[in-house]
């Protein structure tokens, strides 16, 4: 009884003793599990699969790769959640993003559909637009986006064309002139050779080797459309060849001018200085030891007004007055006329012309001269420069200051080329 009761005691020490040990196993693996963060599991095939579509780009994020993707300097990883980016930059670094879209149109909040119509061009270096923008194009909403202009490559209009006269700025050597020299006038600057009869003295060749050209115009920067203020120089030297003495030279006038020229519309003025002087040839000194040489000078300012009734027809008259005279010149002088020289271009066939001129002088008792032409012009294919040929018919005084108190009636055949 006794052995007995020995061997119980013994038996439920030993299961205390295992209770306990078991006990303690238990708490250390529960405290363990407490300690960690998230309960231990093997790995889920579904969960990578959601950690894998997430960093998958949607449609429209794949687009937007497809389009940017060339350019440089763009860190934004689209796709990327946002817990693995890098912190939330400045607006100066979004600006820089914004800036690195394409070139052609830029929106600083593009996010906002109401203001698509307020776009502002930066420049047209893409060949087409963007799909996007095509796509918006065709919504009626942003209908006026088919008005947005084209790309450099495909601008076919010139500034003739945009301006259409409207727009006006500088001009450095302006091809053409704001107010052409008088077609008759027997004193403008131009390149001429005419073969002319005169009653008393025979043949004669008058020529001159002169040009009108201009140097700084503010006007309209289309070429069809002469309006503006322009600025001019001009030069002559027309010498008379005594074609009954060989050739000789019988006198040269030479003449140089600053003209300040004005048109608008049908209408035109001038404001010039000019001087000129008078010389005799040597030839003819010596076939004429008596004749007293003069010293014929005109320093003068001209005021000039023109009118077209017509772009083929323009009425014309100026006043000038000479401060500084010498050799029988008197200040003032008047001159006048008309004339008919189609404005068209119109190539090889040419067209005709006439014109008028009337010429007064204070040295001659107001008495002058009058020269008529009637002949065929041709006029430039890319600028207003005119080519004639016809008759000319001069009577009055001299066109040579040096006999300026002679009479002369001139009738023959001359080329004409004015600027």
């Amino acid at each position: 009884m006794r052995l007995f009761i020995l061997i119980s005691v013994r038996l439920t020490l030993s299961s205390f003793l295992l209770c306990t040990l078991s006990g303690n196993l238990l708490a250390q693996q529960f405290g363990q599990q407490a300690s960690s963060s998230k309960p231990f599991m093997a790995p889920s095939p579904h969960g990578m699969n959601q950690h894998r579509r997430a960093q998958t780009s949607s449609s429209a994020q794949a687009y937007l790769q497809k389009q940017y993707t060339p350019r440089q300097g763009n860190p934004v990883q689209l796709g990327m959640p946002l817990h693995q980016t890098e912190p939330v930059q400045s607006a100066a670094y979004n600006q820089n993003i914004t800036q690195s879209l394409p070139p052609l149109y830029s929106q600083n909040r593009p996010q906002q559909r109401n203001q698509l119509n307020q776009i502002q061009q930066v420049s047209s270096t893409e060949p087409i637009y963007p799909p996007a923008l095509e796509a918006l194009a065709d919504d009626s909403e942003f209908s006026n986006l088919g008005g947005m202009p084209m790309s450099e490559g495909s601008y076919t209009d010139s500034i003739d064309e945009l301006c259409g006269g409207g727009c006006w700025g500088w001009t450095v050597l302006p091809t053409d002139l704001l107010y052409t020299s008088y077609l008759a006038g027997p004193k403008e600057p131009r390149m001429a050779l005419a073969i002319l009869h005169e009653k008393d003295i025979g043949w004669q060749m008058e020529l001159e080797a002169g040009a009108r050209v201009g140097i700084l115009r503010y006007g309209s920067l289309n070429d069809n459309v002469l309006e503006g203020w322009q600025l001019d120089v001009e030069g002559a030297g027309p010498p008379r060849l005594n074609m009954e003495e060989e050739l000789d030279l019988d006198a040269a006038d030479f003449r140089v001018g600053v003209p300040l020229t004005w048109r608008q519309g049908a209408y035109q003025a001038k404001f010039a200085y000019y001087h000129t002087s008078a010389h005799v040839g040597d030839e003819f000194l010596e076939r004429n030891p008596s004749f007293q040489r003069i010293n014929y000078v005109r320093d003068a300012f001209v005021l000039g007004g023109g009118y077209f009734p017509d772009p083929d027809l323009r009425l014309y008259a100026e006043i000038g007055y000479a401060f500084n005279v010498d050799g029988g010149a008197e200040p003032w002088e008047l001159q006048f006329g008309a004339e008919f020289s189609p404005a068209e271009h119109s190539g090889l066939r040419g067209a005709p012309f006439w014109a008028v001129n009337g010429y007064l002088r204070e040295e001659v008792n107001w008495g002058g001269n009058v020269n008529m032409m009637i002949g065929w012009q041709w006029r430039g294919d890319r600028n207003n420069h005119l080519f004639r040929i016809g008759l000319q018919y001069f009577n009055g005084k001299t066109m040579q200051y040096s006999f300026f108190q002679n009479s002369e009636q001139m009738f023959g055949f001359g080329t004409w080329y004015d600027f």
